[in-house]
């Protein structure tokens, strides 16, 4: 691959992370001020995050406020580097340099014998981008957050839909193989949408239209992930541009 056609493809890789990230941020904050004040019934700590609520005897409450905290402003860093970046690589790739200085060359014809000098104007070159190496340690880095994220949103979703199945169960008072369905056979999709609405008001804080939760958070999800996943093709891209770097010019490796 050259060198151009790998910026190019950094370009859109970078701005797939940043919009994939905005997506997965924002689907979660509109559903965690949602839930906040329903779902936040401790007494000494914050547990207002929709992400590892716990069924009691009594109520349902959420999981701890850090959870969401991490799962809206953990995605800041990509959203940030994926911009700057994007920006710089689409500036690279698009925008030219301006002219390059006037230079003559020698000109002959065969057929009239006519030998004479042409002026030549064209475009400024851009140097070869050069730090692949740097690149590709500050997407393993990225990566690797991206990856926590990712794993916060997916267990965290799943631990609350299990304790909510138990939770449902008291609530609709089911019994036998109406509680084994509700436990073992309905999807999360299914039991966050009871959660919409059945789920009540504890603190009488009316919570306005009820949002598809299931598909609000699945959604966050699956940006997440997909986030996750452009960073480890940005960081494999990355560093085989680097190795070819150094098997074609014969660089030091750590001067990629």
């Amino acid at each position: 691959m050259k060198t151009s056609q790998a910026e190019t493809l950094l370009a859109i890789l970078y701005n797939a992370s940043m919009i994939f990230s905005i997506v997965s941020l924002t689907s979660l904050a509109i559903i965690w001020q949602h839930w906040e004040m329903t779902l936040n019934v401790c007494i000494s700590v914050n547990c207002g995050c929709i992400l590892y609520g716990i069924n009691t005897f009594s109520t349902f409450m959420g999981g701890d406020i850090k959870l969401c905290h991490f799962g809206v402003y953990g995605l800041v860093p990509t959203v940030v580097i994926g911009l700057c970046l994007g920006v710089y690589h689409i500036y690279r790739c698009c925008i030219n340099r301006g002219l390059d200085e006037p230079r003559t060359i020698n000109y002959s014809n065969n057929r009239t014998t006519i030998n004479g000098q042409v002026v030549v104007i064209g475009p400024k070159r851009r140097a070869p981008f050069k730090q692949w190496m740097s690149s590709a340690f500050c997407a393993a880095l990225i990566g690797c957050l991206s990856l926590a994220h990712a794993v916060v949103m997916t267990d965290g979703f799943y631990k609350t839909c299990e304790q909510y199945k138990r939770g449902l169960v008291q609530l609709l008072g089911s019994r036998g193989r109406e509680a084994h369905v509700i436990r073992y056979r309905l999807a999360c999709a299914a039991i966050f949408d009871y959660m919409d609405y059945l789920q009540p008001d504890v603190n009488n804080f009316r919570r306005g239209e009820e949002l598809n939760t299931g598909f609000a958070l699945q959604l966050a999800i699956v940006c997440t992930w997909l986030n996750f996943v452009t960073w480890v093709v940005i960081c494999l891209l990355c560093f085989t541009m680097a190795k070819k770097k150094l098997n074609t010019l014969g660089e030091h490796f750590c001067c990629c």
